[in-house]
């Protein structure tokens, strides 16, 4: 079971703002901003993390990419169209896909720094 998972980010105070607005509809805030490191989650639990990383450091890798959980098809909507309104780039709209399970309803955008984020919900 993972705890919490951090991303590196090339433009920190844009994603803070990118990322407060995003997750957001999930009920998500922002706990803690240092400058340096940013945390989002609850007050009982920090989940997400970002670092600032150095212009020149590549921070986005093939294949990886990051999936909340959301409670409904509602919120998926919602996380989407804050993230395209915050310029996410979209991958995918909010959507059934069949074909990786009955249940699934989601969606995946691109954040400022090309992180592949996805939002879903397998409730109905």
């Amino acid at each position: 079971m993972i705890n919490h998972v951090s991303l590196g980010t090339n433009r920190y105070a844009e994603s803070v703002d990118f990322y407060q607005r995003a997750l957001a509809p999930l009920r998500m805030t922002l706990q803690r901003d240092t400058g340096a490191e940013a945390s989002f989650g609850t007050p009982s639990q920090w989940s997400f993390y970002l670092y600032a990383v150095a212009a020149q450091e590549h921070v986005t890798e093939r294949g990886m990419h990051l999936t909340f959980d959301a409670a409904s098809r509602a919120d998926v909507a919602a996380v989407h169209a804050a993230a395209m309104a915050a310029s996410a780039t979209d991958v995918f709209t909010p959507r059934e896909r069949p074909g990786i399970g009955p249940t699934y309803f989601g969606a995946m955008f691109l954040d400022l720094d090309g992180h592949r984020i996805e939002v879903l919900t397998h409730v109905p």
